[in-house]
């Protein structure tokens, strides 16, 4: 019985990877969760049955003890599935909600408003308004962030996922404008007027609410794999985090010894689509590292002001050169995995001074989670100088990603790490 149990499991896991059956498992409807519930079950008594065959246990289980357990299966994964989904969408929309600007007229906004505050999965942080400059005020207890004139700075400092857009037809070209900025920023677009149709991105015909919407997004990634992806870094979190407290001891004493103070370094950066977090390294520089950065900064070997990269940085205490070339000051930062602020494998998170650089491209690199590594810091990052270059890679990891990307990506970053190439 448990080696049949177990290759039940087996069977179950992996038809709902090869035939993917999860697949829009949050948003599908009651009729698609039933078909895809049987379609599962009859695949896995398919397989059940080959295994009675092959082992030559047809005398063992009846046929009926076969029907009871099909029947039960579909109807118990059902409504499993159908609990769990309402649970979910109680608990875990509403607390990672998605954070959208609401981009409209003076006229249309209150009653948008409060159709858009009836949705759990949705969180109205802002209001940007193309009629009138209200700046600082609130409609309906939301702020009034931004108006025509300055809305596309304003969209690259808010920490935003997505904006809902109800602009009327006549102001099409307006919309087009807002919509270039957003594309190129990589935040989601949610347009009320079916009616446009503009080339940007992956479009989606979607509703929220009572509100036919095209979603327009540079990316759209499947539930199945995002879910795979987080256990993934919850596993590799736990890892790092053993290592991390295996080499404390010897980290901190060698720390103390060279540069008396702290020995985890925090700071503010920035992550998924502008959320600040706070992220942790191993401390590798002297105490007064920032005040002398400006002194150095005319010896920054980046084309640009975006990243600051020295050689042979004399803000690096001796101890802090040897674990930043093992890579080993990173190891904190399974705390901000386990958090769920950063990933195993993303785009590297800028800090807030470097942000406010930013143009609206630049600002599509932060529009998914950061991670420990990525793209760029296997393609060679102490050669690579120019900052575009940089958001090149991580903008060709965001509109490629996949689970094999991330395996290539590990794969790569330990050879980086155990030959030393590229960390400096």
């Amino acid at each position: 019985y448990a080696a049949l149990l177990w290759f039940v499991i087996l069977a179950y896991i992996a038809v709902q990877i090869f035939f993917r059956t999860n697949t829009d498992f949050l948003t599908r409807d009651r009729g698609k969760e039933a078909f895809l519930v049987l379609k599962q079950y009859i695949i896995v008594s398919l397989c059940v049955m080959t295994y009675f065959y092959i082992m030559k246990l047809g005398e063992d289980f009846s046929r009926l003890q076969l029907g009871y357990f099909f029947i039960l299966s579909v109807s118990g994964t059902y409504i499993e599935h159908l609990l769990f989904k309402r649970a979910f969408r109680i608990k875990y929309m509403t607390t990672y909600a998605e954070k959208i600007i609401l981009i409209t007229d003076s006229r249309h906004a209150g009653n948008i408003l409060d159709e858009l505050k009836k949705i759990t999965y949705l969180s109205i942080e802002y209001i940007a308004l193309i009629d009138k400059n209200m700046s600082g005020r609130n409609i309906n207890g939301v702020p009034v962030a931004a108006s025509m004139d300055n809305m596309e700075e304003v969209l690259k400092k808010i920490p935003v996922d997505g904006a809902f857009i109800h602009i009327p037809y006549s102001s099409s070209e307006t919309a087009g404008q807002i919509m270039g900025w957003l594309e190129e920023m990589g935040i989601k677009i949610h347009l009320n007027l079916w009616e446009y149709e503009y080339d940007f991105g992956k479009k989606q015909f979607t509703t929220i609410g009572k509100y036919g919407v095209l979603t327009y997004s540079n990316y759209e990634y499947d539930m199945r794999d995002v879910v795979i992806k987080r256990i993934m870094d919850i596993c590799s979190g736990a890892v790092l985090f053993l290592c991390m407290c295996i080499v404390f001891p010897f980290v901190a004493a060698g720390i103390v010894l060279q540069s008396p103070g702290p020995i985890l370094f925090k700071q503010t950066r920035i992550g998924r689509n502008g959320r600040r977090f706070e992220i942790y390294k191993f401390r590798s520089m002297y105490m007064d590292a920032e005040e002398k950065k400006e002194a150095l900064m005319k010896e920054n070997e980046m084309c640009s002001d975006f990243i600051f990269k020295i050689k042979d940085d004399p803000r690096i205490f001796p101890v802090g050169k040897l674990i930043r070339k093992l890579s080993i000051d990173e190891l904190p930062q399974a705390i901000n995995i386990l958090k769920g602020e950063m990933s195993l494998v993303g785009t590297r998170p800028p800090t807030e001074s470097e942000f406010e650089m930013y143009n609206s491209y630049h600002r599509r690199r932060v529009s998914i989670k950061p991670g420990l590594t990525g793209l760029w810091q296997v393609s060679g990052r102490s050669s690579i100088t120019d900052f575009d270059e940089i958001v090149r890679l991580d903008c060709e990891y965001i509109d490629n990603w996949n689970l094999r990307l991330d395996f290539k990506i590990i794969v790569r970053t330990i050879w980086v790490v155990l030959f030393g190439k590229g960390a400096e």
